[in-house]
């Protein structure tokens, strides 16, 4: 006689195992199929890699067809990552105001030091160009010709040194602008000082020998902080949930530059989306290469000098 209670158990039996053999098959056409994409992801970043490579390669053209851009390009792709992380330190819209004032200000006077140093090199200094420390040594010496300085009265005329730490914070005191937000500044001070950024703009300045080279390496790199801190700050306050505290460029465009979509939206106050990817190398948020350097560059048309 047939038990039921047997029958019953065998085809629950047979339900579970064709069950196991249906799960164990769904995990392994779901193993198979993670790694055909993963090996996709690494087709593309291989491809990629070779792509990039080959366009680095000494037998293609310069990135740019501008000999200063070329030299700011190299330049920026060591002090954006400064200028950015500085700025990801606020968390509050008027302290990153502050620092981009302050960070555009002292970019200004990196190159204002640096025009004074190619005038003194040229010869073009007069009598008011003298610093205060050059001044007291003058008048040190010209006090009384006849005087005789033993060595044990040395000391008098040595030149007192400062306490770093006072030092510091007197710089800070000349470096911080009225009004503005103290926290913001401090922050800015202390990117800079600790940085080698004004290293880094007079060694990648030094190839450029003409005044009109000179001149388009100031106008683009100016601009370009500029951008690239409305940039950051979009980025940063989209991820904090807030307003961007700035949404235009203070300054101006370089003359006879056009400028790419990213930077019109900047230049017209407003924001619009940022690139996919965004790359310390390629600087796509950057004012154009002038019109009649433009037809010239590599790459697609109406390139920007930093993409």
């Amino acid at each position: 006689m047939i038990d039921h209670e047997q029958i019953l158990q065998e085809v629950k039996l047979r339900k579970l195992i064709r069950q196991a053999i249906r799960l164990r098959q769904h995990k392994i056409d779901t193993q198979i199929n993670e790694a055909a994409r993963e090996e996709e992801k690494l087709r593309h970043i291989v491809r990629t890699l070779l792509i990039e490579s080959d366009v680095d390669a000494d037998t293609n053209p310069a990135p740019y067809a501008s000999t200063p851009v070329n030299a700011l390009a190299d330049a920026f792709n060591q002090i954006l990552p400064i200028m950015k992380a500085g700025l990801r330190k606020l968390a509050k819209p008027e302290e990153r105001e502050s620092y981009r004032a302050h960070f555009l200000m002292k970019f200004k006077s990196i190159f204002d030091n640096f025009e004074g140093l190619d005038s003194q090199m040229t010869g073009v200094v007069g009598e008011s160009d003298l610093t205060e420390q050059e001044e007291d040594k003058i008048n040190i010496n010209i006090d009384d010709p006849d005087r005789i300085i033993p060595d044990i009265e040395k000391d008098r005329f040595k030149e007192k040194k400062k306490d770093p730490e006072k030092q510091r914070e007197d710089d800070f005191g000349e470096f911080k602008i009225e009004g503005e937000d103290p926290t913001g500044a401090r922050v800015a001070f202390e990117t800079i000082s600790d940085s080698n950024i004004e290293q880094v703009l007079s060694d990648k300045r030094k190839v450029l020998f003409t005044p009109d080279y000179k001149q388009q390496f100031k106008d683009y790199a100016l601009y370009n902080a500029d951008l690239w801190l409305l940039t950051y700050e979009k980025e940063l306050a989209g991820l904090m949930g807030q307003q961007p505290a700035f949404e235009e460029t203070e300054i101006p465009r370089p003359s006879g530059a056009q400028e790419t979509p990213t930077a019109q939206e900047f230049a017209a106050g407003e924001m619009g989306e940022l690139p996919a990817e965004e790359e310390v190398g390629g600087l796509e948020a950057a004012a154009e290469i002038p019109p009649e350097e433009a037809e010239e560059a590599a790459g697609p048309p109406a390139a920007s000098p930093f993409g």
